[in-house]
């Protein structure tokens, strides 16, 4: 049984919009598979060092100390290698785990 997509409106500024198309035309693909397929990659992995600083919200490392703060280094490192996995592999390794 295949899924339906789920529909979302996004407003993009007209220059976003402009590179959009470009890139949706050099891969001979319509603009929803160009956000979908980039949208799919920056998922890939999460951002590291500067990058993930240029994209987290503005109180996340301060959240993530208090609740880093009670745990080992494995623990946080286990949390953070976790975080990295795909939901579908998050739910396997539960699974495993229990």
């Amino acid at each position: 049984m295949k899924e339906e997509p789920y529909k979302y409106v996004v407003r993009l500024p007209p220059a976003m919009r402009d590179k959009i198309a470009e890139a949706a035309n050099h891969y001979h693909r319509s603009m929803n598979s160009e956000i979908v397929a980039r949208l799919e990659q920056s998922f890939g992995v999460l951002p590291q060092g500067s990058v993930e600083r240029q994209v987290e919200p503005p109180l996340h490392p301060h959240l993530e100390a208090i609740f880093r703060s009670g745990l080992s280094e494995t623990e946080r490192s286990l949390v953070k290698i976790f975080r990295r996995l795909s939901s579908t592999r998050q739910k396997a390794l539960i699974k495993l785990l229990e």
